[in-house]
């Protein structure tokens, strides 16, 4: 499946169709080198050669690079050269072995150009040369992604992690205990299966107002969790607290959840409003995408906290509901809780189930039994 079960717009990590797609180039170049009647040799030879200049014309750009980096070798590389030699050049064993093999190769083999190796040198030189003046070899956007997201560079990665971090590895853990010692006080109110979690809005828009109400006036706040008190980063009794939402239908309540923005969607929208951020608008698109794939996997390996929330991804249209759009997912959760309930009633056969609300059951006839035996 090409995209997450979040939102169909929420895509999933890259795979290898690059690497497949090249195998098919391969092999339609060796069919089209067969049909050419070329021998099998003189085929080599220019492969070899050719693969010789490129490997030299490398080196002529990451020497430019080293150029650059050399001015920088305090600031980024605690002052050590062979760290900055090492990050223009990778690694020195590869690199060294790669150039022995390709000067051997450009200076012994049989020219077919006729160029002698004196010429072929300035020859690379002046093309590398071009080719970093006039940018002709800046990687394409697709490219640029995908580096940053098998390393991790993207903004949505550190916001990701900070998001858990920060907020929801605190707060998640003891949200059933909170929700428990709320319903107590308060009529049982978030009795529902489907309000025992804490439900994030994540619009793709990144549009996070402060009021749920403005957005859809359906949505309706309730009151407030009881607050969670922790000392965190020398701050001394830092709270965190969570608001309880109502949802209407036809002007009346049905339903009630736990329910809160994403608040590093401000942060990208923030960035996107800023020219000095250099953030545009399909910028923050894609980054609040990364963002919500990244959480996503973050919490698949945290079932505690994973158990806890629920994420809803939504791109706002002309007949969007905001408020039908939760209550969706809460029916879902619903049915899906009902679903494991039978499963698990139909375990074992004959079993009964404890109604929702235990209640102690004493027999009118006899009087309660005292626990201690040592009377009789």
């Amino acid at each position: 499946m090409p995209h997450s079960s979040l939102h169909p717009f929420i895509p999933r990590p890259r795979s290898h169709r690059a690497k497949k797609a090249a195998v098919v180039l391969l092999s339609a170049c060796l069919a089209a080198f067969w049909g050419l009647s070329e021998p099998p040799d003189r085929i080599l030879q220019w492969l070899v050669l050719h693969q010789a200049s490129l490997q030299l014309g490398l080196l002529f750009k990451r020497v430019c690079s080293l150029a650059e980096e050399l001015c920088h070798v305090h600031s980024r590389y605690q002052g050590s050269y062979w760290k900055t030699v090492q990050a223009c050049l990778g690694c020195p064993i590869r690199f060294v072995t790669l150039l022995l093999l390709s000067c051997f190769f450009c200076i012994f083999l049989p020219n077919i150009n006729g160029l002698p190796f004196t010429w072929l040198l300035p020859l690379l030189g002046l093309s590398e040369a071009l080719s970093i003046l006039l940018n002709l070899q800046v990687p394409a956007p697709a490219e640029v992604s995908t580096v940053c997201e098998q390393n991790n560079f993207n903004v949505a990665h550190g916001l990701a992690w900070s998001f858990y971090v920060g907020y929801l590895k605190l707060i998640l853990p003891g949200l059933p205990a909170r929700i428990h010692s709320f319903n107590q006080f308060h009529n049982n109110i978030l009795r529902s299966a489907g309000s025992h979690r804490l439900y994030i809005l994540f619009p793709l828009d990144c549009g996070v107002p402060d009021n749920l109400n403005t957005v859809d006036p359906n949505i309706r706040f309730l009151n407030e969790l009881p607050r969670q008190i922790t000392d965190r980063a020398g701050i001394k009794g830092r709270v965190y607290t969570n608001s309880i939402y109502e949802l209407l239908e036809n002007g009346r309540p049905v339903a009630t959840c736990v329910l809160e923005y994403a608040t590093p969607l401000k942060t990208l929208f923030a960035m996107s409003q800023d020219s000095r951020a250099g953030f545009s608008r399909e910028n923050r698109l894609e980054q609040a995408k990364l963002f919500c794939q990244t959480l996503e996997n973050i919490l698949a390996d945290d079932p505690e906290c994973q158990n806890n929330c629920r994420l809803i991804v939504y791109q706002e249209e002309s007949s969007f509901s905001l408020s039908q759009e939760i209550l969706r997912h809460l029916q879902q959760e619903e049915k899906e809780e009902v679903t494991v309930g039978n499963m698990g009633t139909s375990v074992v056969p004959g079993s009964s189930t404890l109604p929702e609300e235990h209640e102690l059951l004493i027999s009118e006839m006899d009087p309660p039994l005292p626990l201690r035996t040592d009377n009789f």
